[in-house]
């Protein structure tokens, strides 16, 4: 594929979107690049064949095929090939929360970051190139769409495949089973760290860790969900009997728990569902 590259003519709607991209690229071989002032966009760039290095806060990165340099704006950086053909597609972003979904993607830095999902992330890629090259008028509004879908992708990717998250989970695999069986009874804490022998204090620290939540968090965030397909099934069913059946010993507990994990009252929720 020859090199090209595309921007995109950003209209008042779409610059007002949380995320949006700006432009897309690909070189057969990317040439050595130095900018002292750095980019004034987010970008991502994203390795095929060959490899490269990439220098960013007097830091020497590899990049090598699958994994992507991931720009923030305004930083001083530099790269260049290191092995022959070094291929490389780019795509660029803006928008007042790409920020925040890049560090939700555990991007909190300029740095060279491993992708698993190759297929996946490079069809965003491609697609966003072939829509930047195109005339048709909507091509900036598709774009954020793969904008967004890009950055989803890449932090689902990442965090399914960090090795500390794969271990936490791990890990915590016994208590989850645990609640799973017991989620209509009371459980105490003592008895879910039991589950993987340490103590009260390590085993809140380990669902803070990997969760960031505490284990009675998840615990009844377990027990609305459970409830939501009893709402459903059993539609005769009081309010107070679902509540009883997933592990509340409080009916109007239950019912703030819900409207404040789904939005709504458990009868709205029924209703909604077109359960008179």
């Amino acid at each position: 594929m020859a090199n090209k590259l595309g921007f995109l003519m950003q209209t008042d709607t779409v610059m007002k979107l949380p995320v949006y991209m700006t432009g897309a690229g690909h070189w057969d071989h990317q040439e050595p690049i130095h900018r002292p002032d750095g980019y004034p966009q987010f970008q991502w760039l994203h390795c095929v064949s060959g490899q490269g290095e990439l220098v960013v806060r007097g830091q020497t990165y590899r990049v090598k095929p699958g994994s992507g340099m991931f720009l923030y704006p305004d930083e001083e950086h530099a790269y260049y090939g290191v092995e022959k053909p070094w291929e490389v597609y780019w795509v660029t972003f803006m928008g007042q929360e790409a920020k925040a979904m890049a560090q939700l993607a555990g991007m909190n830095e300029s740095a060279v970051y491993s992708v698993h999902s190759q297929e996946l992330i490079l069809n965003h890629m491609k697609n966003a190139l072939s829509l930047t090259l195109s005339d048709k008028p909507l091509a900036g509004l598709e774009c954020s769409k793969l904008a967004y879908m890009f950055f989803i992708d890449l932090m689902t990717d990442m965090t399914l495949h960090s090795p500390s998250t794969d271990q936490g989970y791990l890990r915590l695999q016994p208590v989850f089973d645990y609640m799973e069986e017991h989620y209509r009874r009371d459980i105490p804490l003592h008895e879910l760290a039991r589950q993987i022998g340490v103590s009260v204090q390590h085993l809140c620290l380990l669902f803070r860790k990997i969760l960031n939540k505490r284990p009675m968090e998840y615990l009844n965030q377990l027990r609305i969900h459970k409830s939501k397909e009893r709402l459903l099934e059993f539609p005769e069913a009081r309010i107070g009997e679902i509540a009883r059946q997933v592990g509340f010993t409080t009916p109007g507990y239950f019912s703030t728990l819900f409207k404040r994990t789904e939005g709504m009252t458990p009868e709205a929720f029924r209703k909604l569902n077109g359960v008179r």
